[in-house]
């Protein structure tokens, strides 16, 4: 939609911003408007994210990975860890579509959400893994998105990752199903708000190759086999 009215006819130069109601905000980036998803969205998200995985940690059976609550579901046994994949995948699909644009960008955009929201589950086996590379990823996405509403929750989520990290480190404390998908969901999400087309469609790829190799091989075993990121999980860790 052109917006260049609300310029007053003035041409938009880079990083003009504005507010739109309800808590939109709209940027101009090298004449592309960019709109910003609204922080009670995301908010509405990270609650239900925690719900489901809160009723995961307490209620959850033996099944382990996507895999595994999948073919328990197709044997005719639901887990809960299927109501965390709904509430993952509506997250990502919702988000998508309030976000917009072509088609390709909002398929792209509704998997790479809902596959990081499940991916950061995969990486909470190993005390600190999922809070590092979450600090790691939501630092840059922060402080691209920092005048949206995006970058406040962001910025939230970021403070309370590197506050529960020693402790995560030290096994006095976990994240849990509750904790590792709505920190997947925030990364998610800022990598769908900030990256053009391209960048998310080759996001979705790189985040379902990941799911797939939790799936199969483990993620351990390919941080075991890099000696780089073999020294950055163990980091902090105490021997």
């Amino acid at each position: 939609q052109d917006l260049s009215v609300l310029f007053e006819g003035k041409a938009p130069q880079p990083r003009d911003h504005f507010t739109l109601g309800y808590g939109e905000h709209v940027w101009c980036r090298d004449d592309r408007y960019v709109m910003f998803v609204r922080g009670d969205m995301l908010i509405a998200a990270i609650l239900a994210l925690w719900v489901a995985g809160h009723l995961d940690d307490v209620l959850g059976g033996r099944a382990r990975g996507l895999g595994g609550h999948l073919r328990s579901a197709l044997r005719g046994r639901p887990t809960t860890g299927i109501l965390k994949l709904v509430a993952g995948v509506a997250a990502g699909v919702g988000l998508a579509l309030a976000l917009g644009g072509g088609a390709v960008r909002v398929a792209a955009a509704a998997i790479l959400v809902a596959v990081a929201t499940n991916l950061w589950n995969a990486l909470d086996v190993v005390p600190g893994r999922a809070l590092k590379w979450g600090i790691v990823a939501l630092v840059p996405l922060v402080a691209a998105s920092w005048r949206g509403d995006y970058g406040i929750v962001g910025a939230a989520t970021l403070g309370v990752a590197a506050a529960g990290l020693p402790f995560d480190l030290r096994e006095r404390a976990m994240l849990g199903d509750a904790g590792s998908n709505p920190l997947g969901f925030v990364v998610g999400a800022g990598l769908a708000l900030s990256l053009p087309t391209a960048g998310v469609v080759a996001a979705a790829a790189a985040a379902l190759a990941l799911q797939a190799a939790a799936e199969t091989v483990t993620i351990s075993r390919l941080v075991e086999a890099a000696p780089p990121l073999r020294w950055f999980d163990r980091l902090g860790r105490p021997e």
